[in-house]
């Protein structure tokens, strides 16, 4: 939040007050919020220095802004704050008056996951080379979930064209890495199917 500062005294609106003027001093009646809707006023009273009864001096008041500001910036809250003093009979109110446009956030950003390498336990009928080319996955790219439903479907056809008949089941897992890639692991679980009996004879 970017804040302004407005000095409003017997009627004058002063931008920028000089040094001699920053030292004055005023005796504290009253100190008021305004304007706010997206933070409480409790909680914005909390970080206040200046009360009634004690004396402030412009400075003490910019203090108090700044600090307005800050917890307006924590909460993604935009607008600004205008500090504005008024006296009567020697006595100051202090008023913080808040422009609050609504809490504002950037969008999250996502970035995708990007594959380190694969790993596979418990093919034993075919090689791991073999496994890791019909998954068509390759280090450093972009993961999805389609890309690996896709991997698997490629591992899944690579058994179905295996010489040998087997039915598997394959569990995939991911971890990651220190420097934020992952690593797939692929679990498969062979079982040879029987084939029936006399099915490798020659029919002639």
């Amino acid at each position: 939040m970017r804040s302004r500062f407005i000095v409003a005294l017997a009627g004058a609106t002063v931008l920028c007050a000089p040094a001699a003027f920053a030292q004055k001093t005023y005796d504290i009646s009253k100190v008021t919020i305004t304007g706010n809707k997206s933070v409480s006023t409790d909680q914005l009273m909390a970080v206040i220095k200046e009360h009634p009864g004690q004396h402030a001096t412009v400075a003490d008041i910019l203090a108090d802004r700044d600090a307005i500001s800050k917890v307006l910036e924590a909460d993604h809250v935009q607008g600004s704050v205008s500090p504005k003093i008024v006296t009567k009979a020697g006595k100051s109110e202090v008023i913080f008056a808040i422009t609050d446009e609504g809490v504002h956030t950037l969008a999250p950003t996502t970035v995708a996951p990007k594959l380190h390498a694969e790993i596979f336990v418990g093919n034993k009928l075919i090689s791991t080379d073999k496994l890791v080319a019909a998954s068509g996955l390759t280090p450093g790219e972009e993961l999805s979930a389609d890309k690996l439903k896709a991997a698997e479907q490629g591992i899944a056809e690579a058994y179905k064209q295996s010489p040998v008949p087997v039915g598997i089941t394959i569990a995939g897992a991911n971890t990651r890495r220190d420097n934020g890639t992952y690593d797939i692991t692929w679990t498969i679980v062979e079982k040879r199917k029987h084939r029936p009996a006399g099915s490798d004879k020659d029919p002639n």
